[in-house]
């Protein structure tokens, strides 16, 4: 049997893959507790920031109009800080297109830590990392499908419901 012959029997045999990389439950959980630290970082910077950095430089009595940006200079810096590290975590634990799965949580979640800011700081935590940890396990879920464009397009649709859903 010479080698054109066997190239020629496996293109001819029927192999089914799967639309969808495959995902252990393990996996799945590892991937919300990673979304949940990521929320609990985010969350900790925020507040941190605010209270020790932002509102004390912007809110000085010579620019008292700058302060109502305080909190929203601190979620930008604790969403990218929080990012990073859920990226980094999801990078080592070789997750499937972490970089889609941590763009859609911080576009879905944009704005939700100001809404979130009149809770006690531990309820804040608590919703923010719970919220991050759903996140990512829907995103990591997403994420799974084979066609990169039909998966960004079905993270993109998703990323409008939950902000319509979080903002209404």
């Amino acid at each position: 049997m010479n080698d054109s012959s066997v190239y020629a029997e496996a293109r001819d045999t029927d192999i089914k893959v799967s639309p969808f990389v495959g995902m252990s439950v393990r996996e799945l959980i590892t991937t919300i507790l990673v979304g949940a630290g990521a929320g609990l970082v985010a969350t900790a910077i925020t507040i941190l920031m605010n209270k020790f950095v932002f509102a004390a430089v912007l809110c000085r009595p010579e620019a008292a109009t700058d302060c109502t940006n305080a909190p929203m200079y601190s979620m930008i810096v604790g969403l990218v800080i929080g990012s990073i590290a859920g990226l980094v975590a999801l990078a080592q634990l070789r997750v499937y297109r972490p970089l889609l799965i941590v763009v859609a949580t911080v576009i879905a979640l944009w704005g939700f830590q100001a809404l979130v800011g009149g809770l006690a700081w531990y309820w804040a935590l608590l919703v923010m990392m719970l919220l991050f940890g759903l996140s990512y396990g829907l995103f990591a879920w997403i994420a799974r499908v084979r066609s990169f464009l039909l998966a960004a397009v079905i993270a993109v649709v998703l990323v409008v419901l939950v902000r319509l859903l979080l903002v209404a």
